[in-house]
């Protein structure tokens, strides 16, 4: 696979920031958008967008919170700080450009997942019910119990796991999410026993290598769908 740096255009004409990772081979490939964790596109999300390239996917990894605070970064405060400016709407709006944008490039053929890690996961959950998105797959996502009157076509494979000792995301609203998603004859939505919030980082404490190994291969049959 290869990366590069990337600059995106809003529908407004103004520019931000990203990196586009191409699979080996030629052809056209599915698309994933993928939505970082409130860190930004740093090196462990550049790794994780390459493996799924690898995996025969065009990956478009945006700096997402390009409006509030660009770049990457460690620092708890900063990341958290841009998490609650972040705005919902110009947010959808912004990645509703990033799908256009992923979809028309000549080495995507037009299907399009989303894959938020945790801040990301409403995000995917939301780029399926409202934008159409082909598949939406999430690992330990954030705050897509908030949003359940909203849901995928039937036709959208959806694939969401989380952690059944994670604090940031509690054990009601990842059954919350199970019962509104029961009826949905492509979704899976998955809990580890023992697994807690990072548990698919692996540069993060929370990493856990069964956990992340079982919920990737889940996520990636489900995206293999699209090709």
């Amino acid at each position: 696979m290869t990366s590069q740096d990337i600059t995106y255009t809003t529908r407004d004409g103004e520019s931000f920031d990203g990196r586009l990772s191409l699979p080996d081979g030629g052809g056209a490939a599915p698309g994933i958008l993928m939505i970082t964790a409130i860190f930004g596109v740093d090196d462990e999300m550049k790794e994780l967008a390459d493996a799924w390239a690898a995996d025969g996917f065009v990956v478009s990894t945006p700096d997402i919170f390009w409006r509030q605070q660009p770049g990457p970064t460690a620092d708890m405060e900063v990341a958290f700080a841009r998490y609650g400016a972040f705005d919902q709407e110009q947010g959808m709006k912004d990645i509703e450009d990033l799908m256009a944008d992923l979809k028309a490039r000549p080495e995507c053929n037009g299907k399009i997942g989303v894959l938020g890690f945790c801040f990301g996961g409403l995000y995917a959950h939301l780029a399926a019910a409202r934008l159409g998105a082909n598949a939406a797959g999430s690992f330990h996502g954030t705050r897509i119990g908030e949003c359940l009157n909203e849901m995928p076509g039937p036709d959208c494979q959806v694939s969401f796991h989380f952690g059944d000792q994670d604090h940031v995301v509690p054990n009601e609203e990842v059954a919350a999410i199970k019962a509104a998603y029961a009826s949905h004859p492509n979704a899976e939505i998955a809990a580890y026993a023992g697994a807690g919030h990072n548990f698919a980082m692996p540069y993060k404490d929370g990493y856990d290598e069964a956990a992340c190994t079982t919920s990737r291969a889940a996520v990636l049959a489900a995206f293999n769908k699209m090709k």
